[in-house]
């Protein structure tokens, strides 16, 4: 495998991961003695499934669609950056996945920038229309939870730990 397919993987696999951290650990530190309830909740399941299912396919796609593929770093770059460090300034806490979104997802993802820029794998239009798609994702995804946020979905103290902000 090359290192530009295994680098897109990387970001996959980081992906999954993160969306782990950020909903099944919040969701067991509620329930901790009933880890099942958690590990076979349907709906938690199922809201999760098709990011997985997005990571595997934009991975499996690769460079032989960097339009396509390329949608996988950008959400890996404007993710953490808008909702985990964006909210936890905002909120005075550590947001759920704010860890494997910042120091997992991102730097794999700026390293799957490098790589393509090495390789001269995107084309500038490709490169455009790629990130954009990946910014709109995780500007909907901020809105998201913003709105859970507001309307108590999701309450602020479930962010776990404080963070100093001043």
């Amino acid at each position: 495998m090359a290192l530009k397919d295994l680098a897109i993987w990387l970001v996959a696999i980081a992906l999954i991961l993160h969306t782990i951290a950020e909903a099944w650990l919040p969701d067991y530190e509620q329930r901790k003695p009933d880890w099942q309830a958690v590990v076979f909740n349907r709906a938690l399941f199922l809201d999760n499934v098709p990011i997985f299912i997005f990571a595997i396919v934009l991975a499996a796609i690769g460079w032989h669609l960097p339009i396509v593929s390329g949608i996988l770093p950008a959400v890996g770059v404007t993710h953490p950056l808008l909702d985990h460090l964006g909210l936890s300034w905002k909120m005075g806490q550590i947001r759920p996945g704010s860890w494997t979104g910042l120091f997992l997802m991102l730097p794999l993802s700026i390293w799957v920038y490098g790589i393509a820029y090495d390789q001269n794998l995107f084309k500038p239009l490709d490169l455009a229309i790629s990130f954009t798609i990946g910014l709109a994702i995780s500007i909907w995804l901020f809105w998201a939870v913003l709105q859970d946020l507001q309307q108590g979905r999701i309450s602020e103290s479930a962010t776990k730990p404080k963070c100093s902000n001043g």
